[in-house]
């Protein structure tokens, strides 16, 4: 590289604009960043619709631990961070009801606390942002401090997956940096 190769004009797509290109709601995949002092990088991307409704979802990857950051809109800009857990390690038999019912029950209980529904969702998941749409319905649910939460994802007739987290703010997250 010459002593004079920035001042060329570089090719469009592949450059990285310092200032718009690394804030959090606009990463990508192999991006790094840095949350409760660790350094995760994002390993998958996914788009969803809820009836117009987007939210953005990354992959966080650190060693063994994967974690999942949400970004919707809703009367300003919201966020959460959770991990996948496992659906028979909410108390109770939540798979059951919502197969024979359609629905989930109003207040689950997961390791201890009680959640309660907030809001029901049926929507599409775009992987990559732009790939082929996968239908599912959502439950969220919020602890009743407001400062935990627990999801229900449905996906198909049977396969459902839930995962567990809280809400974080953007400034939590630092060193924002594209990948190799």
């Amino acid at each position: 590289m010459g002593f004079l190769d920035f001042l060329r004009p570089k090719t469009k797509g592949t450059e990285v604009d310092p200032l718009e290109d690394l804030v959090l709601g606009r990463m990508k995949v192999g991006f790094l960043v840095d949350y409760d002092l660790a350094t995760w990088t994002v390993t998958a991307y996914n788009r969803y619709d809820f009836d117009g409704d987007a939210v953005k979802e990354w992959e966080l990857t650190e060693g063994h631990k994967k974690r999942y950051l949400e970004r919707w809109e809703d009367d300003g800009v919201g966020w959460s961070l959770s991990k996948k857990i496992p659906i028979g390690s909410i108390d109770g038999d939540v798979r059951r009801q919502i197969i024979d019912n359609d629905d989930p029950p109003s207040r689950v209980t997961y390791q201890g606390i009680e959640y309660f529904l907030e809001s029901s969702s049926a929507g599409y998941m775009m992987s990559g942002g732009d790939g082929a749409r996968e239908e599912l319905i959502k439950w969220e649910f919020l602890g009743e401090e407001g400062d935990k939460l627990l999801t229900i994802e449905q996906w198909g007739e049977t396969e459902l997956e839930a995962s567990a987290g809280k809400p974080v703010a953007e400034y939590q997250f630092e060193n924002i940096l594209p990948g190799a």
